[in-house]
């Protein structure tokens, strides 16, 4: 015969772990930056150099093999849209990718994409930037 109590506290433990869970899997997905890079987002194969967000845009710099070394990965928030540039540089401002004579600027206070003309498309304050 089963014991009405402890069939009870099983599945109340069964409910706490599977809401600890559930509230766990919210977390991450709010945004928040894995090891590697965003869930549904910019991610790197190896550890990230940099994981930034802002209000509009989420960015990984991924070590890669190539002259540079670096790659840009980006995602619109609103859109979804996804770009990957290889040959990212760095230097003491942040890294800068390049595509089609547009520059994705990657300085740790915000992302900073300019146009072939030089003007400003885009000028994003991080909500959140790590660099490693």
């Amino acid at each position: 015969m089963r014991s009405t109590t402890r069939t009870t506290t099983r599945i109340a433990a069964a409910a706490v772990f599977t809401a600890t869970i559930a509230a766990g899997a919210a977390t991450i997905g709010s945004g928040a930056a894995s090891a590697d890079g965003f869930p549904d987002g910019p991610y790197c194969n190896g550890p990230a150099a940099v994981l930034a967000e802002s209000a509009w845009s989420q960015v990984a710099i991924c070590p890669v093999q190539g002259p540079t070394g670096w790659e840009y990965s980006g995602k619109g928030k609103a859109t979804g849209e996804t770009i990957d540039l290889w040959g990212a540089t760095r230097d003491s401002y942040g890294f800068h990718a390049y595509n089609n004579g547009y520059t994705y600027h990657v300085h740790p206070d915000r992302l900073l994409i300019t146009s072939p003309d030089g003007s400003t498309v885009a000028d994003e304050p991080w909500t959140f930037y790590q660099s490693r």
